[in-house]
């Protein structure tokens, strides 16, 4: 017992010294440790899933920046202890000197190979462990280089005269002050804080275009490296003594103990500021409203349908809805992907389609097809839609080659650089919400449409023209009161019979402002944490539609229940279902008679606390498999048909990815599914495409 007791005291011993240690440097273990939270989460991990298809430029930033965050994390750690605890050859007074140094001349070290760990986790884990082969080596040779680097330091300074006395060696006086350090590591510091001020303002003013040149692989790490010296230097001013460290005063290394803290103070201060709403700069961003855009009432738009529906002959028409459920940009891709092929198949479906309900990513999705919709014509697209294994049509083509961008760089570069910003010192920086949606709008130059089709134009503008739009219904959540928010070119308000406890987004804006279709969509879409709550103009939130109800079915089957109601027999509904998330087995999404509820694994640990938590996330994806349910069951009592499209998973093919960016494969997996018999969806397809008549 008693050399248990000494082994435990030991241990504690040791941890106190390494606590020791890592006090003064505690910003870049701060950072690592923010690094593995973030990139080893679920979202983290699909930042490096398109790195294989990246061009050689990407590719190699993304190596750079990587080696930047680590070098970041090994220089200011060593330049703040050596300012803290001094030079490694001076005598250091404490009981156990030998080890404190040893840990002393380690820490540093230990902190750059635990950035490169993470990058080299982070691609293994998300499958491209070839990149994760690649930064071990790196990772390696730059731990050798930082061993042999003393050695090499010596042998060049030893009697070293003149510049090169200047560069390497460090001057004489206060021992614990900037200017003491050798003028190599007052230029490095130096540029990189000039590079950390230069990044800031090219994200400020371009987020979408400095993203999209480093890609998402890289931008994480790129903004890590740069927020290390800033947040080092902070510590460093804010510890007992910091001030000496710019102006003249008594010498020798500084005591961290009398330091206040700053991360804590920082982090109070965030805190303080988030109960300001002026300091907010979450606000959902609107435009002036184009002439002859108004709200169309319920009944109008619906006889604008019936005027152009194709009637078949029982004199009847399809009379048909969609509901796509959530689920970041895949649920986007695969909504155009369903919804362009039904159209380049039938022909007919626009004309029979009376609206769209979508959540999250869904409702991108949805506003593509409709932006499409509109149009007369597809021959200005772009036409990139994977190595022409399936064969795809114009509209399905068009839809996915605008959602094949880089979605997740821009709004991971405004959040490490201007919204971080903005917590602290709360002028206005531009948000994440806006890079977001800004790369949706850009998205459509990519694909090579005009620039002006979503940036400059309000979502109710598509249905000002002759051509017929199917009704977009975009669903998100009301923060204050838990109830949905319906963006729409029809008046929702003013059919609280049909929309029933739900608010119309528009008539909680500014008189005469309406949404882009990019920020429609976007309020449809802003799950947690990488896109931000929107806020009103009367102060209350925005957050994902899925918070209610992750399939839109609700408010499809409200809309599809208006149309039996007003025509009975003379219509045939027709409810199609997209879902995209490969956790949900056919029994959860039954195509036959309805079915008990399988059972769910047990979740044991942490009952007690976790419990009730647990509950409220499950009982939103329950919420939707009922609406799903429901919203096929009213269809087929009326006399109509009921079809979705899902996706599923395959053995030995990884899922796509959830968040802003997909992988070529992901992509082409999707294209596959939707012909194949792996999710029933080729059979679905026909029968769909017979109801239509295509």
């Amino acid at each position: 017992m008693n050399l248990l007791l000494e082994a435990c005291a030991r241990v504690w011993q040791f941890l106190r010294d390494v606590v020791t240690v890592l006090r003064p440097c505690r910003f870049s273990a701060l950072v690592v440790a923010a690094g593995v939270a973030l990139l080893l989460s679920g979202q983290g991990l699909e930042f490096t899933v398109r790195l294989p298809a990246e061009s050689p430029v990407k590719t190699l930033w993304f190596h750079v920046c990587v080696f930047l965050w680590a070098f970041q994390s090994w220089f200011w750690a060593r330049l703040i202890l050596d300012l803290t605890f001094g030079e490694r050859d001076s005598a250091l007074e404490h009981p156990r000197a030998a080890r404190l140094k040893g840990i002393i001349l380690q820490t540093p070290r230990v902190l750059a190979a635990g950035s490169y760990l993470v990058a080299v986790a982070v691609s293994v884990r998300a499958g491209t462990a070839l990149i994760g082969a690649v930064l071990a080596v790196e990772a390696v040779l730059f731990y050798a280089f930082l061993v042999l680097r003393i050695r090499l330091v010596r042998t060049m300074a030893g009697d070293a005269q003149g510049w090169r006395r200047l560069l390497l060696v460090r001057g004489s006086g206060d021992a614990g002050s900037l200017r003491s350090l050798p003028l190599l590591s007052i230029l490095v510091l130096a540029l990189t804080l000039a590079a950390t001020l230069a990044v800031t303002v090219w994200v400020c003013s371009d987020a979408v275009g400095f993203g999209w040149y480093f890609g998402a692989a890289a931008v994480p790490f790129l903004g890590f490296s740069m927020i290390v010296p800033v947040g080092s230097l902070l510590v460093l001013w804010a510890s007992e003594g910091g001030r000496r460290r710019i102006a003249d005063s008594a010498p020798g290394p500084m005591n961290m103990s009398g330091g206040y803290p700053v991360i804590t103070l920082l982090v109070l201060l965030a805190v303080a500021f988030s109960f300001f709403p002026a300091l907010d700069n979450h606000g959902v961003r609107t435009i002036p409203a184009a002439p002859g855009s108004a709200a169309l009432p319920l009944s109008n738009y619906l006889d604008r349908w019936q005027a152009q529906a194709p009637v078949s002959a029982d004199k009847r028409a399809n009379f048909a809805v969609v509901a796509t459920a959530g689920g970041g940009l895949r649920a986007a891709f695969w909504t155009v992907t369903v919804l362009g092929a039904i159209q380049d198949e039938s022909g007919r479906f626009i004309n029979q389609l009376a609206g769209i309900s979508g959540v999250s990513g869904g409702s991108l999705g949805a506003a593509v097809f409709a932006t499409l919709a509109e149009r007369s014509s597809l021959a200005d697209a772009r036409r990139d839609c994977g190595p022409g294994k399936i064969p795809v049509g114009p509209y399905q083509c068009a839809g996915e080659t605008v959602l094949s961008q880089d979605f997740l760089a821009p709004p991971v570069a405004s959040l490490l650089f201007p919204d971080l910003m903005q917590r602290f010192a709360p002028v206005g920086f531009p948000d994440r919400a806006r890079a977001l949606e800004q790369s949706w709008e850009r998205a459509w130059v990519q694909a090579g449409f005009s620039k002006d089709l979503w940036a400059s134009r309000g979502l109710r503008s598509l249905w000002t023209g002759e051509r017929f739009v199917p009704a977009l219904l975009l669903n998100a959540t009301h923060v204050e009161s838990g109830k949905r928010v319906i963006a729409s070119p029809i008046d929702i308000g003013a059919s609280p019979d049909v929309f029933r406890d739900a608010y119309d987004l528009h008539r909680m804006l500014p008189k005469g402002a309406d949404l882009r279709p990019s920020t429609a969509a976007h309020n449809s879409a802003r799950f947690t944490y990488l896109s931000p709550a929107g806020t009103l103009p009367d102060g209350t939130h925005l957050v994902d539609g899925g918070y209610f109800e992750n399939f839109g079915a609700v408010t499809a089957r409200e809309l599809l229940k208006a149309a039996v109601d007003r025509w009975r027999g003379r219509i045939r509904p027709i409810a199609i279902l997209i879902s995209n998330d490969p956790e949900l087995e056919a029994r959860d999404l039954p195509l036959g008679k309805p079915e008990l509820p399988r059972s769910r694994p047990r979740e044991t640990w942490g009952a007690e606390a976790l419990s009730p938590l647990r509950a409220l996330l499950h009982t939103r994806d329950a919420r939707g498999l009922l609406a799903a349910s429901e919203l096929r069951a009213f269809a087929e009592q009326n006399g109509g048909h009921y079809f979705q499209f899902r996706l599923c998973r395959e053995p030995g093919r990884p899922d796509p990815a959830l968040g802003w960016v997909l992988s070529a494969e992901s992509e082409e997996l999707m294209r596959e599914q939707l012909r194949s018999e792996a999710c029933g969806n080729a059979a679905q397809m026909k029968q769909l495409l017979e109801a239509l008549g295509g």
